[in-house]
């Protein structure tokens, strides 16, 4: 057998190792290039426990690959469909979000979840006249009107106590159950209008305290404001009988302040000597008594 020279062994060594330089590098660009594959189906899971009650944030949830047999049914497949929800039930980090554990609707959480954030949800008693003729329904927007007597302030005042109320319900038809809501009026077509006996409002905790002190102390009616939204006027100052017609006096004051004063009384008049002298007895000279 014949030796190679040294020429030949290092032509050898120059070809293999270029072959392996060209299937290393068509690895690594195969590598590179191919994305990994991810099995699995997209789904929604808790980055962190949420609470119940809880409004989700972006913060709180994330996108995971899960086998399909191990999906849950009702699970959220799609971020956007849970971010601004609000929890019904707490969901443990690593958990998938389930539809059943989310409120998709304010209404849904009951009358509670029609009441705006930062509000309370107070109720007045209201008459056909101090409630809009019975007019008023859930969503109006109103003004309350409040009125003391003089023995309460010390004169008949009126002013308008707050702008702008949202009415929650009447009687306890509100917003909260549409359903309920349509049938009620069905059962009802026939027998007549029902009269409205409460308002509840929507007020801040501040609001609420004047509200409840106006209706204990004073007469509260409301003014129904119109569908499309109005800018705030500023309240204006108390109202009394004085700023509507001005000082008006009965014609009997009007006459006793036009009549002349009375005359002075006379001075008593002087008395005599005898009757300063005190009592004494009467001396009868023909017909003069001394």
């Amino acid at each position: 057998m014949a030796k190679l020279s040294s020429k030949g062994l290092t032509a050898i060594a120059l070809t293999l190792s270029f072959v392996t330089a060209i299937l290393v590098y068509n690895f690594l660009n195969q590598s590179v290039q191919k994305p990994p594959v991810v099995e699995g189906e997209p789904v929604v899971t808790a980055r962190v426990d949420i609470p119940a009650k809880t409004r989700i944030t972006a913060a709180m949830v994330q996108e995971s690959r899960i086998p399909a047999e191990y999906i849950q049914s009702g699970a959220v497949r799609e971020l956007p469909k849970v971010i601004g929800m609000v929890t019904s039930e707490t969901v443990v980090g690593g958990e998938q979000v389930l539809q059943r554990r989310l409120f998709t609707d304010g209404k849904q959480v009951g009358f509670t979840g029609v009441i705006p954030a930062g509000k309370r949800a107070l109720t007045v008693g209201v008459s056909e006249i101090t409630g809009v003729a019975g007019l008023l329904k859930a969503g109006d927007m109103v003004d309350a009107i409040v009125t003391f007597d003089q023995q309460v302030v010390g004169d008949h005042v009126s002013r308008i106590l707050l702008q702008n109320i949202l009415v929650l319900a009447v009687n306890k038809d509100s917003e909260a159950a549409p359903d309920q809501r349509d049938s009620k009026k069905e059962a009802t077509k026939d027998a007549g209008v029902i009269k409205a006996t409460t308002v509840t409002l929507a007020v801040a905790p501040d609001d609420a305290a004047k509200i409840a002190l106006a209706e204990e102390k004073g007469k509260l009616r409301f003014a129904l404001r119109p569908y499309l939204p109005e800018s705030i006027e500023p309240v204006k100052p108390a109202v009394t009988p004085t700023d509507i017609v001005g000082v008006h006096k009965s014609p009997i004051q009007q006459g006793k302040e036009q009549a002349p004063p009375p005359p002075a009384a006379a001075p008593p008049a002087a008395e005599t000597g005898a009757a300063k002298s005190g009592p004494g007895i009467p001396v009868i000279r023909g017909t003069k008594v001394e």
